[in-house]
């Protein structure tokens, strides 16, 4: 089985924790002829009350040519190289990250309304842990329909989910720990975190 089931994660929960730190999508899409071969990245919010990812991309985007169509979004989190040298019970160098795949419908929105909603949603996801928030309302009306006249936006429904996150399951915790160091040490705090939230699985 591929990958080991110790490093396949299905729970949701952890899944979206790690979209939330690391939010910029590879979106793949194509046609029934052709399959997933064009690509795209942009960043995703997730919008839990109603079970999908709401974003926006340029107009010209060759995304923005699509609709109702289901596409392929893959998220990537943190990872780094392994060494022996640093790790006494280890053998073998090794490389640890978490990588999540997602299948969903594409789908453009075209309401006014709504549209202006997930660009707040979107804004202010981001611009929350700023002093001073820059708000979608401080933009004049003109501007704000000229904006629109240039972006499209969608939103993608969270159909399938695969999580694979290597980050030494099938250790033992005093292993686990020597790595959690580590990757401290060299400032990996992100992916040191995620190998802890697993030392006692």
């Amino acid at each position: 089985m591929y990958p080991a089931r110790y490093f396949q994660e299905q729970n949701l929960e952890r899944i979206l924790s790690l979209l939330q730190q690391s939010p910029l999508a590879s979106i793949l899409f194509g046609n029934n002829s052709n399959g997933l071969n064009e690509v795209v990245y942009t960043p995703l919010v997730f919008d839990a009350a109603k079970e999908v990812f709401i974003g926006h991309v340029a107009k010209n985007n060759p995304l923005a040519q699509q609709n109702n169509i289901i596409v392929k979004l893959l998220f990537h989190g943190p990872d780094d190289y392994i060494s022996p040298s640093h790790n006494t019970d280890l053998a073998l160098p090794s490389w640890l990250y978490a990588n999540v795949q997602i299948e969903g419908r594409f789908e453009l929105i075209t309401d006014h309304e709504l549209k202006l909603e997930m660009m707040t949603q979107i804004t202010n996801h981001f611009e929350h842990e700023f002093q001073k928030p820059w708000l979608v309302s401080s933009l004049e009306k003109t501007k704000l329909n000229a904006l629109f006249d240039h972006i499209v936006f969608f939103n993608i429904s969270l159909e399938q989910w695969h999580g694979n996150f290597k980050l030494s399951q099938n250790k033992p915790p005093k292993v686990k720990a020597q790595i959690m160091q580590s990757l401290k040490i060299r400032g990996n705090e992100a992916l040191s975190e995620l190998v802890e939230s697993y030392i006692d699985d």
